[in-house]
């Protein structure tokens, strides 16, 4: 939560924690208190922040998210504008993509990505419209994509909903960042399945969704995931999901490393964006993962119970 409040619009310095959630190197002090520095002597930054969930996540699911970052603007020079929120979906709405279970495009991983994740784009655009009314046309967005939303949040970035409304137009114009968390970026060729048949390819090669065409339109990245799961054959369930999850996106899992679900090594988007590695909590000492909710058929009748 500490290293998100410090990306909310800030731009300059290269933060990149260390295994131990501390900053690695002199400079990157220096850069982090110059930025502090200067950000205090100007006006306080007012943005709203909109969080794309993670797979059958919903927003009763990030409401400690929100309270932390409510306590931690006191520390940076930001107002977390009190409209901020998650995007409005329920868990029973990501059974959409069964829709293209039976199609060729499926099964030949050719997924379209506006025709698979429109449902999704459209409930951005509610959050954001919901945002606009209570806040204003001026108002910075910041988007924070955890997993899957990550790069769905890109994609949306990108122009790939192919949406012309007026929110999608102002959002462009006033997003200032973007922060993932422990999203799978890369689709690598020698992975054992292509999971997100196709999507995720097809995000990484389009031009507009690259960091550096978002960086040129005033959108800077950050991408920020954890090595603190190791995928080893033990007796120890987390680490049994881990090989699970690990080696069919990477094709081994002896010494790699990741949240629990996506290996660090898939998590990062070359510069101009930035790259913020964590392996343990700073204040509780346990291992950063990838999510703290499992879906049930009961939470996903009642949202309440997750």
């Amino acid at each position: 939560h500490a290293l998100l409040s410090q990306h909310l619009g800030c731009r300059g310095g290269t933060l990149r924690a260390s295994r131990t959630s501390s900053f690695e190197s002199s400079d990157e002090v220096a850069n982090v208190n110059e930025l502090t520095t200067n950000e205090s002597d100007s006006i306080r930054k007012r943005v709203a922040v909109l969080v794309c969930p993670a797979q059958f996540c919903v927003p009763e699911d990030y409401e400690m998210l929100f309270d932390n970052l409510s306590l931690l603007q006191k520390e940076v020079n930001v107002d977390i504008a009190s409209s901020s929120q998650t995007v409005p979906l329920g868990r029973t709405d990501w059974i959409k993509v069964a829709r293209q279970l039976p199609t060729r495009a499926f099964l030949q991983a050719e997924l379209n990505v506006k025709e698979t994740l429109d449902w999704y784009f459209q409930a951005i655009e509610d959050g954001l419209a919901q945002i606009f009314e209570a806040e204003g046309p001026d108002v910075d967005i910041c988007l924070v994509g955890h997993s899957i939303g990550g790069w769905v949040a890109r994609a949306y970035l990108g122009g790939m909903s192919l949406s012309s409304s007026a929110v999608h137009q102002l959002a462009i114009k006033r997003c200032t960042s973007l922060v993932t968390l422990g999203t799978p970026h890369l689709s690598p060729d020698d992975a054992l399945v292509d999971q997100t048949r196709g999507l995720l390819r097809a995000i990484e090669e389009t031009p507009s969704c690259s960091p550096k065409f978002l960086e040129e339109r005033g959108i800077s990245i950050t991408c920020v995931c954890s090595e603190g799961i190791a995928g080893r054959l033990e007796l120890d369930p987390e680490k049994l999901i881990a090989i699970g999850s690990y080696l069919p996106l990477t094709g081994q899992f002896q010494g790699v490393n990741g949240d629990g679900i996506v290996p660090s090594s898939l998590a990062f988007l070359d510069q101009p964006a930035e790259r913020v590695l964590v392996d343990k909590c700073a204040e509780t000492g346990e291992a950063v993962r990838h999510i703290h909710v499992l879906p049930t058929p009961w939470n996903l009748l009642n949202p309440k119970e997750a």
